[in-house]
């Protein structure tokens, strides 16, 4: 899927309007472990994964990682609450492969959807999609066992297991490496 058909499937989207916001597009690189946010840096861009992979967390005072999302080809990278709030970040975003990002600056696409009713849709339904996947990802963590939200990952994101450590896929699944290594052990030995 191209991503004028990714950004339509959002809401209606003509070519005109998909055009001005690409004419708005900056392309940026990121070779692997490189940063796009860290905290305390201002946050005035989003960004649209091109190619590649980024790796969304948090690092707390003891230095232990947090994961919080992970997106890909077509997917919004950015730190959103910190973009809405117009706070400096607080999260750390790095390229888990060599990617590539369409960088925008929040100010210009606002001023484009002040003239857009449907370039408004279309941040109103990112935002949507937004909430509803944090609602499914807060129902896997407060309803689903660590195997249970495993296997979501697994069948969510097949195309990324091959590029996440798995100490990452523990975190964002909110266990240890350990009990991962355990976890999948016994999914081979069902498997069997």
């Amino acid at each position: 899927m191209d991503l004028y058909e990714k950004l339509s499937a959002l809401g209606p989207l003509s070519k005109a309007n998909f055009a001005k916001v690409m004419s708005l597009a900056e392309s940026r690189r990121f070779d692997k472990h490189e940063f796009w946010s860290q905290p305390g840096a201002p946050v005035k861009h989003f960004g649209i994964v091109k190619s590649g992979l980024m790796r969304h967390y948090y690092v707390d005072a003891k230095g232990r990682e947090s994961v919080k999302a992970f997106r890909g080809p077509g997917e919004f990278s950015a730190p959103y609450a910190e973009l809405i709030l117009k706070h400096p970040s607080r999260t750390f975003i790095q390229a888990l492969v060599p990617s590539e990002l369409l960088v925008v600056e929040i100010s210009k696409f606002d001023a484009l959807a002040e003239k857009s009713l449907e370039l408004q849709t279309l941040a109103r339904r990112f935002v949507e999609l937004h909430f509803v996947n944090k609602e499914q990802r807060e129902y896997e963590f407060l309803q689903l066992s660590a195997e249970e939200r495993y296997a979501h990952f697994c069948a969510e994101r097949p195309e990324y297991l091959s590029h996440i450590p798995q100490h990452q896929v523990a975190s964002y699944i909110g266990i240890t490496p350990v009990a991962l290594s355990r976890i999948r052990a016994r999914v081979t030995k069902r498997r069997r």
